[in-house]
């Protein structure tokens, strides 16, 4: 049996991500633990996740000193079940998630071949919506563009760059992720250097990097209520929003960088066969 691990990342939200917990203990798929890591909440969050599944041995509760962001936080948890728990699969949720579907591990992993690096699945939302993969502009020039034009709205300036000339790519949503072996071969977790934002969009070109390929999975579905933690830490605030959005937003130019050196040294290479 593949061996599969699931990484929730809690702050502040004990209440939802007791819930998500709950909800994946109840799913029909034997996993081989659920690592909880509280991100340097203050607010008695930790002790609360820890007193509410002390007994159960499934569940691992890790303490953070302090708020590390998204990536760092469940790279953490990733670490964690892949070396104590020998996991070859990581599934990372939001905390803010519900498991509806009994199936749902079993789907995703129905689909894992190899050269895939991350798989996704349905996401539902309140009043019957949903969360698709999205379409983002990952091309180096676009990239570039939207980083100068968020320099610009931050600094005052009056002007603004078309950003979106290239073909669009579509990301898989951050909210649920499973990791496979093939992307472990690469990489041990999420780019480690935002701290929200822009994670997907990186995590999609670490892909192209190494040739890995994103599925999306609708057959199964999962419930997100959608910006929880977020609402509870900076309530949800535009200027926190656009400032951690400016300091991710470099990266993703820089891997988009990094892949498009990747396809020019691949067809000068072609060029010399």
């Amino acid at each position: 049996m593949r061996r599969l691990a699931i990484v929730v990342l809690n702050y502040l939200n004990d209440k939802d991500t007791m819930e998500c917990v709950d909800s994946i203990l109840k799913m029909q798929y034997s996993i081989c633990g659920v690592v909880i890591v509280d991100n340097g909440s203050k607010n008695g969050a930790y002790e609360r996740l820890r007193q509410a599944y002390h007994k159960e041995k499934r569940v691992q509760v890790i303490e953070g000193k302090k708020n590390i962001g998204y990536a760092k936080g469940n790279n953490i948890g990733i670490r964690y079940a892949r070396n104590k728990l020998k996991a070859d699969f990581v599934l990372v949720v939001n905390n803010d998630t519900v498991f509806i579907d009994k199936e749902y591990i079993k789907g995703l992993l129905d689909k894992y071949e190899h050269g895939v690096g991350v798989i996704g699945s349905r996401i539902l939302l309140k009043d019957g919506k949903e969360q698709f993969p999205m379409p983002i502009y990952l091309g180096l020039r676009d990239s570039l563009m939207r980083y100068v034009n968020m320099l610009s709205e931050k600094y005052g300036c009056n002007f603004e760059f078309p950003a979106r000339q290239g073909k669009p790519e579509t990301v898989l949503h951050g909210c649920t992720l499973l990791f496979t072996p093939d992307f472990f071969n690469w990489y041990h977790g999420f780019y480690k250097r935002t701290f929200l934002y822009g994670e997907e969009g990186i995590l999609y070109l670490m892909c192209k990097c190494r040739n890995l390929r994103q599925i999306y999975v609708p057959e199964v579905k999962i419930f997100h209520k959608e910006d929880q933690s977020s609402m509870m830490s900076f309530q949800n605030d535009r200027k926190t929003i656009s400032k951690y959005a400016l300091q991710s937003e470099k990266y993703v130019v820089l891997w988009a960088l990094r892949y498009k050196i990747i396809c020019l040294l691949n067809c000068v290479v072609d060029v010399f066969k």
